[in-house]
């Protein structure tokens, strides 16, 4: 007889299993809180369809024929894997046998802004959790390797766009600051003419060669003069350290990169901007990837803003 194995339902292979455990289909009832006629009924409908009696007779208990011997272990497993795949993964960071791998996609602003707390908080866990971190260029990039898989999680600008299977949520606000050292400068640059007058420095992600701040001093028929550019946070302090340079940069890092320069309000009426963390739908309902996302977000709602 042909086996159509759409037939083999999770209940008939609960119920050759619970026989074969109990040896008896009176037992089998019992244990399945069914009556005896069902549990003769689905046997019945399981010999038809695998073609073998699968349970003889002896005495008052019932012995499984050797086809039944040689196909326990496998519908075991099947039953395994299926109750496996309705089971909700749990994770849990105080559990030493629980352990998780991420990929985050970002930049130094928020590695110096946003991980240091992160990292404080993972020293605390007992959980095998690994945290691997890549640099990007923004957000589309961010989108992609989210896409991609080659990341598990970015942390970048805010944007207004949907992107339909990537998730986004937002974080905290930002304003920027100029940042200086004042033994190169006999007043800070918090008006529009010194601010155009003196020397600059900017952070330029990726291949671009405009920025935000130049496209506003640009529609008011204004300039600045860059003599620095670099693609990282992290190198401005050490490199305009010493110099009139001045750099208008994020306002918290103040407590961190830009630590012991004096600052003040930038003179551009330059709006606050947003700061979000994107993950690929597919990692949704993941119960590291909801603990990481729930990590971050605490940890973002509780930065001060730049002094």
């Amino acid at each position: 007889m042909k086996i159509d194995e759409l037939d083999l339902d999770y209940r008939l292979l609960r119920l050759f299993l619970t026989i074969y455990d109990e040896g008896s289909v009176t037992a089998a009832a019992n244990r399945l809180g069914v009556g005896q006629p069902t549990v003769s009924h689905g046997l019945d409908r399981l010999r038809q369809m695998i073609g073998d009696p699968l349970f003889v007779r002896s005495g008052r208990s019932v012995s499984p024929t050797a086809h039944a011997e040689q196909i326990a272990p496998q519908i075991r497993g099947l039953l395994l894997g299926m109750r496996n795949l309705a089971r909700v993964v749990t994770f849990d960071p105080d559990n030493a046998e629980h352990s998780a791998k991420f990929i985050i996609g970002t930049n130094d602003y928020e590695v110096a802004v946003i991980l240091p707390a992160l990292m404080q908080r993972l020293q605390k866990c007992k959980a095998n959790i690994r945290i691997k971190v890549v640099s990007i260029t923004g957000v589309d990039q961010a989108i992609t390797w989210l896409r991609d898989g080659k990341i598990d999680h970015g942390i970048s600008l805010e944007t207004q766009g949907r992107h339909g299977d990537i998730a986004m949520q937002k974080l905290f606000s930002e304003d920027m600051r100029c940042f200086y050292d004042p033994a190169f400068h006999d007043a800070p640059p918090d008006n529009l003419d010194r601010y155009c007058a003196v020397n600059h420095a900017r952070v330029m992600l990726g291949v671009n060669e405009t920025s935000a701040v130049d496209e506003m001093l640009q529609s008011l028929g204004r300039s600045r003069r860059t003599v620095l550019q670099v693609p990282t946070f992290a190198s401005i302090a050490n490199l305009i350290r010493g110099t009139d340079v001045i750099a208008t940069m994020p306002s918290r890092l103040s407590e961190c990169m830009m630590s012991g320069f004096a600052q003040c309000e930038m003179p551009l009426d330059f709006p606050d901007y947003s700061f979000a963390q994107y993950w690929h739908v597919r990692n949704a309902a993941n119960a590291a990837h909801k603990w990481l996302r729930s990590e971050i977000f605490r940890i973002s709602r509780s930065l001060p803003f730049g002094s």
